[in-house]
């Protein structure tokens, strides 16, 4: 595991806690935020390699 450490700018403060409110805490919304991002930059390079034929089943990434 990784710690990072994020730096809020003030004026983003209000809006991200506001956005966070039915999250256990602000940095379960935050960690679910950036885990979401990571799954979408590696699918993207994923799919930049070459299609995929996932299975046979004609799904394609």
């Amino acid at each position: 595991m990784t710690a990072i450490t994020l730096r809020i700018p003030d004026a983003m403060d209000k809006a991200l806690r506001d956005a966070a409110s039915g999250a256990p805490s602000l940095n379960d919304y935050i960690l679910r935020a950036v885990r979401r991002q990571m799954t979408l930059d590696a699918a993207r390079r994923l799919a930049r390699i070459e299609p995929l034929d996932l299975g046979g089943e004609g799904d394609a990434l």
